[in-house]
């Protein structure tokens, strides 16, 4: 191989799968498509550093948003190809074209290819109205009663 031939880098097989809670999950419309856009947040270590992990979806994940299962809030176990990971999102002036970079308040790990296994999805959060209420139902009975017995020798 001479140093003229161009070196192709071609992706290694790297699943990811990460437990966390959905901060942000919302359906998007972007060129007349609808797609779900998802933010999970997990941390590394206990009381540690917590990242991230953003993708997008028009299918099966989309199809249980819309049902109520995939919201904001529940405990989520997912799998998928690691796309990118980021420190910084950068913003690039349009007039100078220089380049900006800004910290972010997490690190961003994008994925692809998600999909959420059989026992997957964890618990969603309690919501506030069903909490639970002690509902009293007050049964009133009449007191059974015999007939009274006539006494023997009268009719």
């Amino acid at each position: 191989m001479t140093t003229d031939q161009a070196y192709v880098n071609y992706a290694q097989f790297n699943v990811f799968t990460v437990t966390g809670r959905i901060s942000n999950a919302e359906v998007v419309t972007y060129e007349g498509s609808q797609f779900l856009s998802v933010t999970l947040i997990t941390t590394f270590t206990k009381e540690g550093q917590e990242c991230d992990v953003v993708f997008t979806d028009n299918d099966g994940l989309m199809k249980l948003h819309t049902k109520g299962y995939f919201g904001k809030g529940r405990q989520v176990t997912l799998t998928g190809h690691i796309k990118e990971v980021s420190e910084f999102y950068t913003k690039t002036d349009a007039k100078t074209g220089e380049i900006e970079a800004f910290p972010r308040k997490r690190p961003q790990m994008k994925l692809k290819s998600v999909q959420v296994l059989d026992g997957g999805l964890g618990p969603s959060p309690k919501k506030e109205e069903s909490k639970a209420v002690n509902k009293v139902t007050k049964i009133t009975l009449a007191p059974k009663t015999d007939q009274t017995p006539v006494p023997a020798g009268t009719w």
